[in-house]
């Protein structure tokens, strides 16, 4: 009998081993991560993953040095990471926008092939203080970056969602959602989060367990793990989607759903409430950033203008794409020229050296974060935008130092 275990055990890590092999999503599991999880947004951390909007998705940790931010047990509740150690937490509905939705990107390995079949997965986890359980939780395959400078949410028409698609109340069991994507050619970004509108959400509302104290966070909070797209050939034609989402596993888990009655007018009240405040909100918002401009406008044309800082580059370290100290510095003397001149545009443009692989990926992620760096400096992204220039503009053929860079160009 125990040969027969050890056998079967050995056979399923082979199995296991070969679609890890195959497996196209880099850093699936949140597991590389350059440095220590110390504060929210650092997702960055798992490179190559990163956030598609200026909303920094969570990454979680066993050695967190923020007990907010560490596994098993952080702000959001308690969850154990379903492989290894972390995991990343995405916001998929914030009521009233109390807290704005996440989306989670990356590139994959190799883009995918025209007429073949994968096997798309990511693993999903209700967090404990979430008040709100939500539907639409999916994943975008496309063939060009979806990076957008902006807070907004994300609208595409996600492929990959779950058949059943009602919302996730399930905490303390990691559920997979799974979907066969046969492939248009040339896909070769993953996009993981909401992209309906509030309105096309479902939602259910959660009560608290006993077991935890505090109050709940207005928003459906996920932890996501173990992202996977195999071809299907791999997977012997067997994606098993069905199998594993459908629920022939039996597993005990806990839910604290109100009662059918209570959900329903709660949603009501929500969409309601949702729809209405939208529009005073964003009244308002139009109204304050009316009056910031104008005040920012009578401001510059009081002062001086900062005199426009040419040689400013902004440099990188080798496959890095994230600015360091002493280039931010550089950075809030480009927002200060802009905002001393609020008629004048740059264009940021990102470059690799041919030793960095991936060149184009690399430059427009550079030239995507120092777009970011400059919005929250207070440049509006219609005044800054980006583009990847590859090594097309290399400053040197013997120092790659020198083209890891970001340069700015007046329009």
């Amino acid at each position: 009998m125990r040969t027969l275990l050890i056998a079967c055990s050995l056979l399923l890590t082979v199995g296991l081993s070969a679609q890890e092999e195959h497996n196209l999503v880099p850093n699936p599991s949140f597991e590389e991560v350059d440095g220590k999880v110390k504060e929210g947004g650092q997702i960055e951390l798992a490179s190559p993953w990163m956030s598609a909007t200026m909303n920094p998705v969570d990454l979680y940790s066993e050695d967190a040095r923020s007990g907010d931010f560490e596994v098993p047990e952080n702000k959001y509740g308690k969850e154990p990471a379903r492989t290894g150690k972390n995991y990343v937490g995405v916001s998929f509905y914030g009521y009233r926008g109390r807290m704005p939705r996440t989306y989670l990107t990356t590139k994959l390995t190799n883009p995918l092939s025209k007429g073949k079949k994968y096997c798309m997965r990511f693993y999903v986890s209700l967090s404990d203080m979430s008040k709100y359980a939500a539907n639409n939780l999916a994943m975008y395959v496309s063939r060009d970056s979806v990076l957008d400078g902006t807070s907004k949410n994300l609208e595409f028409d996600a492929q990959i969602k779950s058949v059943v698609n009602k919302p996730f109340e399930q905490q303390y069991l990691w559920t997979p959602i799974c979907r066969v994507y046969q492939a248009g050619g040339g896909e070769q970004f993953i996009t993981i989060g909401n992209f309906t509108t509030d309105e096309e959400t479902a939602l259910e509302t959660l009560r608290l367990s006993r077991e935890f104290t505090g109050r709940q966070e207005y928003n459906a909070y996920y932890f996501i793990d173990d992202v996977s797209v195999i071809p299907m050939d791999v997977l012997d034609g067997d994606c098993q989607c069905d199998k594993i989402a459908g629920g022939a596993m039996e597993v005990e888990f806990k839910s604290f759903s109100t009662d059918e009655s209570r959900r329903e007018e709660a949603q009501k009240t929500h969409l309601l409430n949702s729809d209405g405040t939208k529009a005073a909100e964003s009244a308002k918002k139009n109204a304050e950033a009316a009056t910031a401009t104008a005040a920012a406008t009578e401001t510059a044309a009081k002062e001086e203008k900062a005199p426009y800082p040419a040689s400013e580059e902004i440099m990188f370290v080798s496959k890095k794409f994230v600015p360091g100290g002493a280039e931010m510095a550089k950075l809030t003397k480009i927002a200060e020229y802009l905002k001393s001149n609020p008629n004048v545009k740059i264009k940021i443009i990102g470059h690799a050296d041919p030793s960095e692989s991936e060149v184009a990926f690399i430059g427009k992620r550079r030239a995507f974060n120092v777009q970011k760096e400059l919005i929250k400096l207070g440049i509006a992204k219609e005044r800054i935008p980006y583009e990847s220039k590859e090594t097309d503009m290399m400053k040197s053929s013997s120092d790659p130092a020198q083209n890891q860079r970001v340069s700015f160009q007046i329009l």
